[in-house]
Order: C-alpha cells, then sequence, then structure tokens
C-alpha cells in the first residue's frame, strides 16, 4: 500500500513539472509571437491604401494584406500596361491558383497592383517585405524598377533559385503611388501567389524585424557551432563514444535546418534552386530526427529498452534514402509522412522520458524539459504549415533541446564519474580493508599459535595443568576465528542449514550473561536482563541464536569501558524484538550503514588490541537473523551508546522441549568460554611465584601493559621462569597510574591500546622519566620502518615484532633491566663520589677550625673532633651506594655535618629540627645531607648574618612529605644551572628513579627557600 501511494505521489511529481514546462514554453512562445506581432492600422479596399489611416506614419509597420488588384498572366511595369489586360481583386494573403488557368509546358505568371494615396511629404525611407513565395519576381515602386529575385522565363529549362525573404528600401512620393509586383510561380508543389503577408513600413521598424530574426538564428547557431567543437575536441582527444558521435551529427542536421528555413541564411551566400534547397531542407529535418533518435537512445539504454526507439530509427533511416534518391513530386505528396515522423518522435521521447523521470535518474528534470520543448515545437510546426504566423525567428525551442540534453548528459556523465570515483575509493578501501583483514588473521592465528608452540615449550619444562587449560584457551580461540571465516563463506554461498524449533530467550540470555561475568568483574560496568518472565519462546535455530547473542553482547562490552549493558525485548504483533543497549563510545552517523559489512570494523579510529579483530561478528550476526526471517538494526549517539535491535518470529501454539535444552546450551556455551578472559588465577601463580623470588633475590619489577588478556597471560607465563615482579595493566591509563604510584624497571607495552595508544603512553611516561631512567619496550604487530621510527620518536628504548620468538624476548628484557640498573647504579656511585670527594676548603677549615680550640676552648674542640669524626665514617660509609637508607641513618649525617658548621660559624648558623617521633622510612642516602647543605652554603653563608635551616617531616594520609626550609638570600629558579647543581640534579633523579616523584623549589629572592618531596607509604 505504502508502495502505491509512493508510486501515485511521484507520478503526480513529474506530471506537475511536466505540465509546468509545458506552460511556460507555449507562454514563452506565445510571448515572442505577440512581441512581433502587429496589428493593421489600414485597411486595403480595392487595390487602394489611404496613408491617412496611418496614425504614427513616421514610425510604423503593418501587414499589407487586403484586396489587391490582380492581373493574371501578365507582367506588369507600368500603369499604362495594365489597360491591357483583365484584371480582379485576390484578398491577399491567398493563393492565385482559382484564378490563373494553367497550361501545359508553362509556369503560371502574374502581376499584383496597389494605388497608395494620400502620402505626406515627409522625408522618410520606407520599406517592403515579400515573404519567400513567388520566384522569381520584379518590384517596381511609381514604374520604377525597385528589386527582383531570380531571373523571368516563361519556359524555364531548370528550377530557379529558392524563394527567401527579401526586404526592399525605397521612397514614396506626397499624394499617389504605385506598387507593382510581377513574378512566377515555379513550384507547382506549393500555392501560387502571395500567400503569406507582405510587411509595410518605414525602414528602422521593418530592418528591426529583420535583424531581430536574422540575429536569434545567428545567436542559435554560434551555440550549435560552439557545441560541435566541444565535440570535436572530445574526439580529438579520444573520447570514443557513440554518443559524442551522434550528438556531433544531430547538432550539424539541426544547423542545416537553421539556415535553411525561416531566413534561409545560407541563401544570402550559396544559389540554391527550390528543388535541391527543398531535398536539403527535408534531409535535414529526418536526419535530425535519425541522430535525436539515436543520441536519445544511448543516454538512456541504461534505463529502458529501447527496442521500439531502434525501430524508429531504421523508419527514418528509410524516409532518409527516399529523400536522396526519389524525386521532387514524392517529396511532396509523401510530406504528411515527415509531420507523422515528427509528431510520433516527439510523443516517442516523451513517453521514454516519463518512464526515465518515474524512475527517478539523475538530471531527470532536464529530460522533462526536453520532452515540454519538443511538444511545443511540433504543433507550432504543424501550426506553421496551415496558419501564417511572424516569420520571426522563433530561437528557443530547439535550443533548449539541445542544451537540456547537453545538460542531461553532463549531469549523467559527472554523476557516472563520481559514482566512479566512488566505487574505486570502495575497492581501494575494500582492498586496504581485505589487506588488514589478512594481516589481522595472519596476525590472530599466527599470534595465538606461537603462545601454543611457547606453552608447548614450557610445557616440555614443566608439568603444569594450568599450561595444558591455556594452550586448550588458545586453540578455542584459533576455532572460533575459523568458524568465523567458515560462517562467512556459506552464508556468502547460502548453504547454512537452520534447525529451527522452538527457543527460551530467558534461558539462553542468562546462560550467556553468566558467561561473561568473569570478563568485566574488572571493569565499572554491569550486564543487565531486563526481559518479562512471561516471554513467549521464538523459532530459531538455539545455536544461531546464541552465536548472535554472543557477538552483540562481546561487540557491547568491547567498546564499552564504563556503564550498562541492557538486554531487553518486547513483543510486537508476531515478531519479538530482542535489543542489547550500551552506554558505550557510539557510532557515528555516517559509519552506521557500514558497520554490518564484512571485515568492517566499528571505529577505525581505535587503536586498542582488544578492539581489533576480523570484523566478521555483526555481519554473521544480521545475515543469521535475515535467515530467520528478521532484522538486525542499529540506532547509535556518538558518545553516548549504541542499541543493536533484532526481531525473532514468535513460536505460537508450540512448546519447548524442556529435557534437553539445559545440557544442549551448556554444549554450545562451552566453545566460548575463552571470552571470559580469566587472569584470576595466573595472577594467583604469579603472587605465589613473585613472593619466592623476592625471598631470594632483589628481581626486577616489570609493568605489562596489553588490552588482550589471552596475550597478557602467556607474556606472564613467558615471564614466570625468570625472576621478575611483574604487574599488568589493560590501558594506558591505568599503567600511567600503576607508574606514578610504584617504581618500574621496565615498560613492556602493546602500540595498540584503548583510550590512548601505545605511542602516546611513552610520551606522557617520557615527560617524567628518561629512556634511562625507565626503559620501554614495545611489542607491535606491525613491522613498516614508518611504524618502527614512530615507536622511537615517541621515547621507546626497543621493540619487539608480533608474534613474538621468547627467546628474543627474554634477551631484550634482560637488556633493558641491565640499562635501568646500570643508570641506578650510576646515580648512586654518583652521589656516593660527590660525599666522597669532600671539599679541600671544608675539609682545612675544619681543621683549622680544631686546631684554633687547641688550648682554648677544649670541650668545644673535643665536641668538634667528634662531629667530624662521624661526618668521615658516614661519608665513606659503603651504606651510601646502596638504594635506600633508614631515615635515621640520615638524619645522623646531616647532624654530623650541622655541628660542624654551626661549631665553624658559631651563631650565624642554626636549626630547627621539626620531626614526628617514631617514624621510620627509607630515603636515598645523602639525598637529606645534600639539600641541607645546598641550604647552608648557597642560602645562608651568602648573608653576613647567617640565617635559620628548618628540617621538617609532615606524615600525610599516603606519604611522608620533606621539606628543607632556609630563610636565605634566595635565587631565581631558572638561573638554576644542572652543570653546576649536580648534587640537587642527581638527587631528583634517584628520588624520579625509586618513587617516582620530585623536588619542589620555591625561593624567594631576598627571603630564602624551600626544598621539598614526598616519599610514598607503600615504598618505604
Amino acid at each position: 500500500m505504502l508502495t502505491r501511494n509512493r508510486k501515485y505521489k511521484r507520478v503526480l511529481q513529474i506530471t506537475i513539472i511536466f505540465s509546468l514546462f509545458i506552460v511556460l514554453l507555449f507562454s514563452l512562445r506565445f510571448s515572442w509571437l505577440h512581441y512581433f506581432s502587429f496589428s493593421n492600422e489600414a485597411e486595403i479596399n480595392k487595390g487602394v491604401l489611404d496613408f491617412e489611416q496611418i496614425q504614427n506614419t513616421r514610425e510604423f509597420k503593418m501587414h499589407l494584406d487586403g484586396d489587391w488588384v490582380l492581373f493574371p498572366n501578365i507582367l506588369l511595369i507600368s500603369k499604362d500596361a495594365m489597360q491591357s489586360g483583365t484584371s480582379l481583386y485576390s484578398h491577399l494573403p491567398e493563393t492565385w491558383d482559382p484564378y490563373i488557368e494553367q497550361k501545359p509546358g508553362h509556369v503560371p505568371y502574374g502581376s499584383y497592383y496597389l494605388k497608395i494615396i494620400n502620402v505626406p511629404d515627409l522625408p522618410i525611407i520606407y520599406s517592403l517585405t515579400i515573404p519567400a513565395s513567388l520566384s522569381p519576381y520584379t518590384l517596381y515602386v511609381n514604374e520604377k524598377y525597385t528589386g527582383s529575385h531570380g531571373k523571368h522565363t516563361l519556359n524555364p529549362k531548370k528550377p530557379s533559385e529558392d524563394p527567401r525573404p527579401a526586404t526592399y528600401h525605397f521612397q514614396l512620393e506626397p499624394g499617389d503611388n504605385e506598387i507593382i509586383i510581377s513574378g512566377f510561380h515555379m513550384n507547382q508543389h506549393l500555392p501560387g501567389g502571395l500567400t503569406t503577408s507582405l510587411i509595410f513600413g518605414d525602414s528602422y521598424s521593418i530592418d528591426q524585424i529583420k535583424w531581430y530574426s536574422i540575429i536569434a538564428q545567428i545567436i542559435v547557431c554560434a551555440f550549435i557551432v560552439f557545441y560541435a567543437l566541444c565535440a570535436i575536441l572530445l574526439l580529438i582527444l579520444g573520447v570514443k563514444r557513440s554518443a559524442v558521435g551522434y550528438f556531433l551529427l544531430l547538432i550539424t542536421s539541426l544547423f542545416m535546418t537553421i539556415i535553411l528555413s525561416s531566413d534561409k541564411l545560407l541563401l544570402s551566400y550559396v544559389k540554391i534552386d527550390w528543388v535541391s534547397s527543398a531535398k536539403i531542407l527535408q534531409f535535414s529535418y529526418a536526419m535530425m530526427l535519425l541522430w535525436l533518435i539515436l543520441f536519445f537512445n544511448e543516454l538512456t539504454k541504461k534505463y529502458i529498452k529501447t527496442k521500439i526507439l531502434n525501430i524508429f530509427a531504421f523508419i527514418c533511416f528509410v524516409y532518409l534514402l527516399l529523400i536522396a534518391t526519389m524525386p521532387i513530386d514524392f517529396i511532396y505528396y509523401m510530406e504528411f509522412i515527415f509531420y507523422m515522423l515528427f509528431v510520433i518522435t516527439a510523443i516517442l521521447l516523451t513517453v521514454f522520458i516519463y518512464k526515465i523521470a518515474l524512475l527517478q535518474r539523475k538530471g531527470y528534470i532536464m529530460l522533462l524539459l526536453i520532452a515540454a520543448a519538443l511538444i511545443n515545437h511540433s504543433v507550432f510546426l504543424i501550426l506553421n504549415h496551415f496558419v501564417t504566423t511572424s516569420y520571426t525567428y522563433y530561437p528557443f525551442d530547439l535550443l533548449i533541446v539541445v542544451t537540456a540534453f547537453l545538460a542531461f548528459w553532463f549531469i549523467s556523465y559527472f554523476y557516472k564519474s563520481s559514482k566512479s570515483e566512488q566505487l574505486a575509493s570502495n575497492l581501494q578501501q575494500e582492498m586496504y580493508r581485505k589487506d588488514d583483514f589478512l594481516a589481522n588473521t595472519s596476525n590472530e592465528l599466527r599470534t595465538p599459535l606461537q603462545h601454543m608452540l611457547s606453552i608447548a615449550q614450557s610445557l616440555l619444562a614443566q608439568k603444569e595443568q594450568h599450561d595444558l587449560r591455556l594452550l586448550v584457551t588458545i586453540g578455542q580461540h584459533m576455532s572460533f576465528m575459523l568458524d568465523g571465516l567458515l560462517d562467512l563463506i556459506h552464508l556468502k554461498e547460502q548453504t547454512i542449514e537452520l534447525e529451527i524449533t522452538p527457543v527460551n530467550i530467558n534461558q539462553i540470555v542468562t546462560s550467556v550473561c553468566d558467561m561473561f561475568q568473569l570478563a568485566i568483574k574488572d571493569k565499572p560496568l554491569k550486564l543487565l536482563i531486563d526481559l518479562p518472565a512471561d516471554l513467549p519462546p521464538v523459532l530459531a535455530d538455539e545455536n544461531r541464536l546464541i552465536q548472535v547473542f554472543i557477538n552483540l553482547i562481546h561487540n557491547a562490552i568491547k567498546f564499552t569501558d564504563e556503564g550498562s549493558i541492557t538486554i531487553h525485548a518486547k513483543v510486537l504483533g508476531n515478531q519479538l524484538y530482542i535489543s542489547v543497549i550500551d552506554t558505550g563510545i557510539g557510532i557515528e552517523k555516517s559509519k552506521q550503514s557500514l558497520i554490518f559489512e564484512p571485515y568492517e570494523q566499528v571505529d577505525a579510529n581505535i587503536t586498542s588490541q582488544a578492539h581489533i579483530g576480523l570484523g566478521l561478528g555483526l555481519s554473521i550476526s544480521k545475515e543469521i537473523i535475515e535467515l530467520h526471517g528478521g532484522s538486525l538494526d542499529v540506532t547509535s549517539i556518538f558518545g553516548i551508546g549504541s542499541t543493536f535491535t533484532f526481531s525473532l518470529p514468535i513460536a505460537k501454539g508450540l512448546k519447548l522441549g524442556q529435557s534437553e535444552s539445559s545440557l544442549e546450551q551448556s554444549n554450545n556455551l562451552s566453545k566460548y568460554i575463552f571470552l571470559q578472559n580469566d587472569l584470576t588465577e595466573i595472577v594467583q601463580e604469579l603472587a605465589v611465584s613473585a613472593s619466592e623470588h623476592v625471598a631470594t633475590a632483589n628481581p626486577a619489577h616489570i609493568l605489562l601493559v596489553d588490552a588482550d588478556p589471552l596475550s597478557l597471560q602467556v607474556l606472564l607465563k613467558a615471564l614466570t621462569t625468570e625472576f621478575y615482579q611483574i604487574e599488568t595493566a589493560m590501558n594506558g591509563i591505568d599503567a600511567l597510574a600503576k607508574i606514578k604510584k610504584h617504581s618500574f624497571d621496565l615498560v613492556i607495552s602493546d602500540t595498540v591500546l584503548p583510550q590512548m595508544s601505545g605511542y602516546e603512553l611513552a610520551k606522557q611516561i617520557r615527560q617524567s622519566f628518561s629512556i634511562s631512567e625507565l626503559p620501554i619496550l614495545f611489542l607491535t604487530a606491525r613491522q613498516q620502518s614508518e611504524d618502527i621510527r614512530l615507536a622511537f620518536l615517541n621515547g621507546a628504548n626497543d621493540y619487539v615484532k608480533k608474534p613474538i620468538e621468547y627467546v628474543e624476548l627474554k634477551s631484550r628484557v634482560d637488556a633493558l633491566i641491565q640499562v635501568k640498573q646500570s643508570s641506578e647504579e650510576r646515580l648512586r656511585f654518583e652521589a656516593a663520589w660527590l660525599q666522597a670527594q669532600i671539599q679541600p676548603h671544608f675539609f682545612f677549615n675544619t681543621l683549622n677550625a680544631i686546631i684554633s680550640l687547641h688550648n682554648v676552648d677544649n670541650e668545644k674542640m673535643e665536641e668538634l673532633l667528634l662531629a667530624f669524626n662521624d661526618y668521615l665514617q658516614m661519608s665513606f660509609n659503603f651504606e651510601n651506594v646502596d638504594l635506600l637508607v633508614p631515615i635515621d641513618y640520615e638524619l645522623r649525617l646531616v647532624r654530623s655535618y650541622m655541628a660542624i658548621e654551626q661549631i665553624r660559624f658559631d651563631n650565624r648558623i642554626a636549626i630547627v629540627w621539626d620531626i614526628p617521633d617514631n617514624i621510620a622510612f627509607s630515603v636515598p642516602p645523602l639525598a637529606l645531607q645534600t639539600l641541607v647543605e645546598n641550604a647552608v652554603r648557597h642560602g645562608l653563608l651568602s648573608r653576613p648574618e647567617g640565617g635559620t635551616v628548618t628540617l621538617r617531616i609532615i606524615e600525610h594520609a599516603e606519604h611522608y612529605l620533606v621539606e628543607i626550609i632556609d630563610d636565605g638570600v634566595g635565587f631565581e629558579k631558572k638561573l638554576i644551572d644542572p652543570k653546576e647543581s649536580v648534587g640537587l640534579t642527581n638527587t631528583e633523579q634517584r628520588l624520579k628513579q625509586l618513587f617516582g616523584v620530585t623536588l619542589t623549589i620555591d625561593s624567594v629572592v631576598g627571603k630564602g627557600t624551600t626544598i621539598s618531596f614526598p616519599i610514598p607509604k607503600d615504598n618505604h
């Protein structure tokens, strides 16, 4: 019903458009005729025209219609000759055939006489236009020869020149004047005499009419020449299409019809007899019809069946042969055939154009305009044959036809070009997608295979049940991907057979959701079932229905990081509509129509390994649902979520087979267990393994970042044979959070991750850690040089190509850990070396102070000696090369140093100890002493009066905050030179490596400096 209504609306729309074009073109034609028409101001009675009837004698134009005096079979030259012949009145325009005796072998001839009276005495040149009627003829005004056309002869041996409209200019004398037109009628097939109105007026008005007509024809000819040159240029450029040739021949024929009709412009330069002219004109019109049909046929053959047009084109071709071979008598006798061909062509093309318009093809509006112009031209062509109209040339109909054809042609061409470009683009995208598909398939199959080989190799060394289970899981993963490929092939070949039975939707949804609960346990995501308890069973293949639910829910989990996934159902008529609603990333409007295509990814911008697959799930699900007689659709808002809805027929009057349902579902779901991505068991094993290694060694701390849980499991198993302490993260944000919280020796990351890519993760890490402070090892399936270059540009130390050779992986991991540990060792020895390099002046100044106190203040000398002894012992202690030392040990060193400086500088230096009791944490060795010494030397001693240093430790919930505050000279932070501040730089690098923290420096010139840093509690 909807389709029928839509069709009626389309028919009505096309009819209205076509009618508007018809009305518009007819209105344009009548406006043109009205503009160039004029009413007769004077009447001719009994061969006399009274000039006083003309109101404006200076500027006028009129038809000389009325009673002229006709002298049959007499050629008048002057008034005197009128006495010798009989005369009668002929009401022009009319034929003289009834009045002239036809003699065999003789050409009919006669003379027309008109007397003009009461002509005013004005200096005006008058003009008379004689249409294409008599030929040859002679014009006399007041017995003076004024002009003629052709050569007079009573017995012509060959046809005379073809008559054409001619305008003659002359002056009239005041009072009475006479006009005589004497002529022959050579073409016996047309009515003789002046059958078309003569036009008389002042020369300006007559020339205006004449030149309007000629200029209109020249403009049309200019357009045609331009179109012809374009067609020739296309042929020269090698566009060998039939349409171009037909178009060129069409406009050439049209050009010939224009220059041989109306004003007959060709006859102004080439003398052609009336027989040749008539045959050429008829031939040109018939050629124009033939090429018009063939051109239309060529342009529209893809839209409609054009057998009738081919037949009609053959008829036109036969008519052309007849025109070329038959005598002129046949052409005039069969003239009705020409008019029939013209009218039938217009009708046929209009019918076919209407059909094309109903198909809503591109450019059909132009075709409707062509049809309207052809109908308009045909109607007035026939009218001109029977009714005398203005001989001023009307240029628009045929020009509209040709131009509209060109417009339709160009619209079709550009549409086809656009489609070709789109097809080429789609083909290229399809090629890329095929390449990506092959690359993904290769990677998806090779990686699990490599995992299986790795697990098998580990089984040779240690037989563990979990390794066997992991091997089975990987095999299930590979089987699942291969099943998807096979399903796609079977769906394309339509060889899948469904086992339709009544199925309980509640049971299937509950089982599938229970299976996926483990997959989302570490996500802030809820899997909700919103199904009515009395939901009717549906007619479906249970295995395939489970496959659809698995695909849709697994797809929703992949693209939803937080929120909920809801399974909802409702009954509408005989169908059950089931929706899987998620609050995930959503799908852009422009891509929603593509996601059901094979190999199509939901979003090409997503670079997560978790999101990468073969791209077959949605395509297969849609095909399966359609095999059930339902449909699968998506509605989505980008950034908000998606809803996938499919329909299935309700099983009315059928009962469920309850006995085997649960067992069958359990068997059907077993092959999807690998989708649970459960890492619980392996994480527990890692914890036990790590605790054993920690007890015996100082393991390297590694962070694994990969969005694929299966890959994480295999990497974990491969690295647990070594003495590593391993933590995992499944996205870049979690990885950054763990890096801020813990100290790692190495980050191993995939390049494709959710939320942020591996490259972006590396860039973020490099903002806090150099390549030696925290090495990064990339795992990448991409092996192009540009991808490798991008990895290094973003801060990677090294990369390993997938599928991974685990011997290579372990070698590179060990090498990078050694780089990190070497860097730490260098920093520790550097700090110890800096402390050991006691400045000579400090050493000698302290000794001088001891000597100067001898026998002066022995008690203070003894105190200084003890403090100096403690300072030297602790400065050269090997604990200074350890990673961490207790805070008490570090404070003892600071107290020794401050005791020496206070004794040396007496009251210039003071220290405030703001330290809570019973605190216990560790710091990098020599960290506090370096900062306190910096405060004393560069802050306090730069002032003559000295100052105070405050050492403060504040306990917070998650960390201890250490502050060294002085009221010295202060400095501008931007003036710090790392080369001169080796102690500060070294201390900050060690803090960053161990705790991921940096020094905070707050200094005001003239007021002092505060340097602080936090020590996380979970690292003490």
